[in-house]
């Protein structure tokens, strides 16, 4: 007999005890679990619902897990491009040391911060413009207030005889009867004091 014989019968013998021991300790484990039942009361539905709610609790996991994975986390803010932060990362971000610059919450800040200063210079321009457009108001009532009575100095002085005046054109009434309003609105609001 050769030794590979010899060591393939040494195997089934080996194979058939793992076997025999196998069902030994099944039995027992078995067993075990039988009393355990009997002590608590339980039964083999109880077992099922356990066993598939720890199931279904693991594949409510994995699901929340994946909604996760799919939310953009980083974006670039020179293309819009998004990314999750999982697998693979892409070009714009891979070489990058600080990826907390392309969080998607820090580059709505970073946009919102960016054009607050914008509005932040508009609004001292547009009161500076405001203040301007009342002087220049201001002016045009002075001498409107002075034209009559200067009129009137004159026709004393010297009386000359009364002169017709031409027709009011409509549009020119229109136009100035806008910009008179037009300049009412800022005064006021240049009047106020700033917050």
């Amino acid at each position: 007999m050769s030794k590979l014989t010899a060591l393939k019968k040494q195997i089934a013998v080996l194979e058939a005890q793992a076997e025999r021991i196998a069902k030994e300790e099944m039995s027992s484990a078995i067993a075990k679990v039988k009393s355990i039942m009997a002590e608590f009361n339980l039964t083999i539905e109880h077992l099922t619902q356990a066993v598939a709610g720890k199931r279904a609790a693991k594949k409510a996991k994995a699901k929340v897990t994946a909604k996760t994975a799919s939310v953009a986390k980083y974006a670039d803010p020179k293309t819009g491009k998004t990314w999750s932060g999982f697998g693979r990362a892409p070009g714009w971000i891979a070489g990058a040391k600080n990826r907390e610059a392309f969080l998607v919450g820090k580059i709505a800040a970073a946009e919102s911060a960016v054009k607050a200063p914008a509005a932040a210079k508009k609004a001292p321009a547009q009161a500076a413009k405001a203040v301007k457009v009342a002087k220049k108001t201001a002016k045009s009532a002075a001498k409107k207030a002075v034209a009559p009575a200067k009129k009137a100095s004159k026709s004393e002085a010297a009386p000359v005889a009364a002169k017709k005046k031409p027709a009011p054109n409509k549009a020119a009434a229109k136009k100035s009867a806008a910009s008179k309003r037009a300049a009412a609105a800022p005064v006021e609001s240049a009047a106020m004091p700033a917050a």
